[in-house]
């Protein structure tokens, strides 16, 4: 008669194999991690006993050694990698309530400076938010940061850090468009950010235009959803017409931007981004050797002396020569709208 196991039997004897098979996967990766750690201490050893004996490594066996080394660092740790967990996208609704828990996971930080790798800077309501906080910033890497300044002192700090200030962009989009319209996106090079509010009027939230990818008007609410890079999405109290003009707009000023920074590469013999060779000459000898004595200025600086000599030439115009005022006012610049560029000081009067 053939002996049947019984279920208990049965089930020990599963078990069993399960906790062999684990035990034998642990003894591999030890047997792995092991291995990894012995070959690379020997190529550590091979080193020092080659310094040892006074050798010299010629480069081939040396990147040999190297290229082992790396290998068997990448096994050692690459388990360590698999399990690292990416954080999770933000997604903010126009509910104040889901921006709560953001709030308790943000690093508290009443003092710092604001880069662009920040997606959405939101300016934060008392009462509304029910925080003592003015500001929470959300970045492309999932950092979190709220502060007690106001939205606006952050965002200069970043301008301040550009060169430029809001004022000074502002102008100059207003200016070359005709147009003084309402909340002027900051556009300079590849920075692109939009004011959602009037931020010389009042505090306002600021969304990072340059990482999103594309957004929709929400259906039946007042508002539109955005869509950033690493899959953030945001929900923004503002009109969808109001965020399409504003896109539109900065667009228009990007190609603007570019426009003239094509002629002034081209002005300066560049073709593509790269600048033409030239046959040597006196100019381009004297340059080579004296760059080490060369004073450079900041484009902030260059722009301002723009702006007097722009005066200065209105200024003196044939029509005001013989106009007292046009001295005074030229020395007016001079002594306070200019006064800290020194390169006005020796300028002729």
């Amino acid at each position: 008669m053939l002996d049947i196991p019984i279920w208990g039997d049965f089930m020990e004897n599963k078990k069993a194999k399960e906790y062999r098979k684990v035990q034998t996967q642990q003894a591999e990766q030890q047997s792995t991690d092991k291995s990894s750690k012995q070959t690379a201490e020997q190529h550590m050893n091979d080193l020092e006993a080659t310094k040892e004996e006074g050798k010299i490594l010629d480069p081939a066996t040396l990147d040999a050694i190297m290229s082992h080394f790396r290998t068997s660092l990448e096994a050692s740790f690459a388990h360590k990698s698999q399990n690292k967990e990416e954080p999770e996208p933000f997604l903010v609704l126009l509910d104040p309530e889901s921006i709560q828990t953001y709030l308790e996971q943000a690093w508290d930080l009443d003092r710092f400076v604001l880069d662009n790798s920040f997606l959405y800077l939101l300016s934060l309501n008392p009462q509304l938010h029910q925080t003592d906080f003015k500001t929470l910033i959300f970045f492309k890497d999932g950092r979190l940061i709220k502060t007690r300044e106001n939205s606006n002192s952050v965002m200069r700090s970043l301008f301040d850090l550009i060169g430029f200030s809001y004022d000074f962009i502002r102008g100059i989009s207003t200016r070359v468009s005709g147009k003084d319209s309402h909340c002027v996106p900051y556009i300079f090079g590849r920075y692109s950010f939009l004011p959602l509010s009037g931020p010389t009027r009042q505090q306002s939230s600021w969304i990072n235009l340059s990482k999103v990818q594309h957004y929709r008007a929400l259906k039946g609410e007042k508002g539109v959803e955005v869509h950033c890079v690493n899959q953030h999405v945001f929900q923004l109290p503002v009109r969808p017409q109001f965020f399409a003009d504003k896109v539109k707009q900065s667009g228009q000023i990007v190609h603007r931007q570019e426009h003239l920074l094509r002629n002034v590469l081209k002005n300066f013999d560049y073709v593509d981004g790269r600048k033409e060779e030239r046959e040597n000459n006196l100019l381009g000898n004297a340059f080579h050797a004296h760059t080490d004595r060369i004073s450079l200025i900041s484009m902030e600086d260059y722009i301002r002396i723009f702006q007097f000599s722009f005066a200065e030439t209105a200024l003196r115009h044939p029509s005001l020569r013989d106009n007292p005022v046009t001295d005074e006012a030229l020395h007016l610049l001079r002594e306070n709208l200019y006064v800290d560029l020194p390169h006005l000081r020796n300028a002729a009067k």
